[in-house]
């Protein structure tokens, strides 16, 4: 089967520090599973803006389909959400991270080595799943990533969308998709060479961008048994995904599985690839990055290729949190005693980077304001 992939990618931006390449579209996902009974995900972004971030509650009920293209609905999947969620959404439409009630987490990462020129096989009886949906597809429908591969496999293709220029769209594609759950369990999907290929298990647990998959594991097996001096110290996904393996094996066991206490080491763990703002880019690349950066809404907001939000999902206790750029501090969603029921509306918090400069705190829950429909019927952000 090959698996369509829609229009070309935007540009990939390479930066440099001190003479060590970096990706602007570098993102690192890691997954602490080893600690029975505390389950916990770790996640960088990092781009050249915040892409206006909206963060979105999603009640149990809403009707949603695999497509922002009216036209296209006949051909792509549809639901009626099923777990009640949270996720960051990218410009209103592309939510990028989050996690459900039932204890699920999924998150898209830039995937460099992705096609965006495969089409899907004739006769496919298949439905189309947008790549701005992926996300939602997973936290609305299912508790578990066994159930989430499974129809990833069997009910879907998935297809790749960009970010029109000068339409206020600042993400890129393609991506890969990360999932993980309560139970430990974990996946990473990539689309290679047309085909979807997936890693499904718990040993799966960091994620940057490219080469593929399996290259990231073999080069990191090479570093197994390394000490920390000879770590390597770019900012290159494959460099990211080695020392985000390493200082994972090496974190400490909180005493009593204290939650509080692992979500400061993960962030001390998400501290060893994340990106200083401002990393400057090189000479070749500068018309890229101002081309890029003229495209977005706001070109004012970039601080050049940063890590511009990290958050951790805590799939034990249902506990999100987000750290912006510009906060000193995180906050957080408590799945506890909020309603998710059929009759609530969908909530939002537009521009959840720009917390601290509202002055907000804590968890967020009673920032969130009742928008009509769904957030993919809102204008984008």
């Amino acid at each position: 089967m090959n698996y369509r992939l829609l229009v070309t990618a935007l540009p990939i931006v390479a930066c440099l520090l001190t003479g060590f390449p970096t990706d602007s579209e570098a993102c690192t996902r890691i997954f602490w599973n080893t600690n029975p009974g505390l389950m916990i995900v770790g996640r960088n972004e990092d781009y050249v803006t915040a892409s206006h971030p909206t963060f979105v509650a999603t009640p149990r009920g809403v009707k949603r389909w695999g497509t922002s293209d009216p036209a296209k609905r006949s051909g792509s999947i549809s639901w009626t959400v099923k777990y009640g969620n949270v996720a960051s959404y990218a410009n209103n439409r592309f939510p990028n991270d989050g996690m459900n009630e039932a204890g699920l987490t999924a998150r898209t990462l830039f995937y460099v080595d992705g096609d965006p020129n495969e089409t899907v096989a004739p006769g496919s009886d298949r439905k189309e799943l947008d790549e701005d949906h992926w996300v939602s597809f997973a936290l609305d429908n299912f508790a578990d990533v066994a159930d989430a591969v499974d129809a990833i496999r069997n009910e879907v293709y998935l297809v790749s969308v960009v970010g029109k220029e000068g339409s206020g769209f600042s993400y890129a594609t393609p991506k890969h998709l990360a999932m993980a759950d309560a139970t430990g369990d974990s996946a990473i999907i990539e689309i290679q060479d047309g085909k979807v290929r997936i890693f499904h298990g718990p040993q799966y647990q960091i994620l940057t961008n490219p080469p593929s998959y399996q290259e990231e594991l073999a080069n990191a097996e090479k570093y197994r048994d390394v000490t920390q001096d000879k770590l390597p110290v770019s900012w290159s996904a494959s460099d990211r995904f080695v020392r985000s393996e390493f200082f994972l094996r090496h974190l400490p066991k909180p005493r009593d599985n204290d939650a509080p206490t692992a979500y400061g080491f993960m962030y001390s763990a998400l501290a060893t690839s994340m990106m200083p703002a401002g990393l400057p880019a090189p000479a070749e690349d500068k018309a890229v990055v101002k081309k890029l950066v003229a495209t977005l809404k706001d070109p004012n907001e970039t601080y050049g290729s940063s890590t511009y939000f990290q958050s951790i999902s805590d799939l034990t206790n249902k506990h999100y949190r987000f750290r912006s750029l510009i906060a000193p501090s995180d906050v957080y969603f408590d799945f506890a005693g909020y309603d998710f029921g059929e009759d609530e509306p969908v909530r939002i918090i537009k521009r959840i980077d720009q917390y601290a400069q509202q002055g907000w705190s804590g968890d967020v829950k009673p920032q969130l304001v009742a928008i009509e429909g769904d957030i993919y019927d809102q204008a984008i952000a």
